[in-house]
């Protein structure tokens, strides 16, 4: 998640800078993932439903995507 507000104050299309950022943060996730053998797969979304549900502030909070973890079976 994001805060947009903070984003918005300092540029002029902040969604642009929110899914490179998002990106940047799962490209790394993924090449940790596999540095320790786990599997990672990114999860893209975007919006405050998910926020909501966890009861953040979807007025103020952006949900960027996300990522699943899991062991490597033998």
């Amino acid at each position: 998640m994001i805060d947009a507000a903070k984003v918005s104050a300092a540029y002029r299309d902040p969604e642009t800078l929110i899914l490179r950022d998002a990106g940047a943060i799962l490209s790394v996730a993924g090449m940790l993932a596999e540095w320790l053998d786990l599997l990672a797969c990114p999860l893209g979304f975007m919006g405050g439903a998910f926020l909501n549900v966890i009861g953040l502030p979807s007025e103020r909070l952006i949900g960027a995507g996300g990522f699943q973890l899991s062991a490597k079976q033998a």
